[in-house]
């Protein structure tokens, strides 16, 4: 096996891997896939946005988690996504929540028996497929009119394949044809893309990145955004406890704007600031490693769609065949200015 062949497979494989350890706990009901429907929880979820909750142990649940549980009341049929802002001790766990786009906290205790799961991922704008799939015209571009191509390119090879003679000639062509065929990736026009990609996307992360790193808050902390896009702020406290202590502790700023964070004196945190492009659950995970994870993160990403949508200006598809036909031009132009004495 060619070195290349096994660098395939074990990306390959890795993949695979990654993909069955992510669905293994949808198959154990141990994690579910949930759309939000309600702006109770913005900006960290947007309506439309589909979550992962997955099942946790009540105990296991602190100040801070933001948890799925079923409601109350009229809501008695639905689940609520919200954050748990006080834990009642006793027999068993009661949970205080509270919506961070709401004003108060709710009025009405959770049991431990109600909660589902806590929230572990945001797949930003995912819930709005059900919706397009109602849309005929949009569910014939991508599902029905793909599935009769699929279903056209099979009946197409079952006539191929029909007689063991035109089978053996069909695979006799495609074998020459994986002989002659390679891809080609031309080095420099791909570094020069990443390196242009990289020069803009990290310009557009950066615009902010001069406040990110260590503060002290003390009672009124200003945020400013002087970028043109809206920009993310994420504050982590040293002592994590106090985090729900700052008032508007994340939050979306507008291009060329404040806003004014309070916090009790003097404490000591973590600033990170990101332009307002990948999802705000994203950006407050990411802040709790480290507050320069999310410009990091950001331009990797963008840097890695926009080099792979760009593919074919840096890979191409090329056959022996139409390389020897080149030498061989070559060849007799080279022939000819002999013969001519141009050379």
């Amino acid at each position: 096996m060619k070195k290349r062949e096994i660098i395939q497979a074990v990306i390959i494989f890795l993949i695979a891997a990654f993909l069955v350890n992510s669905l293994i706990p949808f198959f154990t009901g141990s994690a579910q896939a949930l759309i939000v429907l309600s702006g109770s929880m913005t900006p960290l979820v947007l309506p439309g946005d589909m979550i992962v909750a997955k099942s946790i142990s009540p105990d296991e649940l602190t100040v801070g988690d933001v948890v799925v549980f079923r409601g109350t009341g009229e809501k008695a049929d639905s689940l609520v996504t919200h954050r748990i802002v006080n834990i009642q001790e006793g027999k068993k766990r009661v949970f205080q929540t509270k919506g961070d786009a709401n004003e108060e906290i709710d009025d009405f205790k959770v049991p431990a028996s109600d909660v589902v799961g806590k929230l572990t991922f945001v797949i930003p704008f995912a819930g709005h497929l059900p919706e397009a799939s109602k849309n005929k015209n949009l569910f014939f571009l991508t599902v029905i009119l793909p599935a009769g191509l699929i279903i056209l390119d099979e009946l197409k090879r079952i006539i191929k394949y029909s007689s063991p003679a035109r089978a053996r000639k069909s695979e006799r062509e495609q074998n020459k044809v994986a002989r002659r065929t390679s891809y080609v990736f031309n080095g420099v026009r791909l570094s020069a893309l990443i390196f242009i990609s990289g020069f803009v996307f990290t310009g557009i992360f950066l615009q902010n990145l001069g406040g990110n790193g260590p503060v002290v808050l003390e009672k009124e902390y200003k945020v400013e955004n002087s970028g043109i896009l809206p920009s993310v702020y994420v504050f982590t406290p040293d002592n994590p406890a106090q985090k729900f202590a700052i008032e508007h502790w994340y939050g979306v700023i507008p291009p060329a704007n404040s806003t004014q964070v309070i916090a009790p004196e003097n404490t000591p945190a973590k600033l990170s600031t990101v332009p307002y492009i990948l999802p705000v659950f994203w950006i407050t995970e990411l802040a709790e490693i480290s507050p320069y994870l999310p410009t990091a993160f950001g331009i990797l990403l963008y840097v890695s769609v926009f080099t792979l949508l760009l593919s074919p200006f840096w890979c191409r598809k090329s056959g022996i065949r139409s390389h020897k036909k080149k030498i061989l031009v070559h060849w007799l132009l080279a022939q000819s200015k002999r013969a001519l004495n141009l050379e």
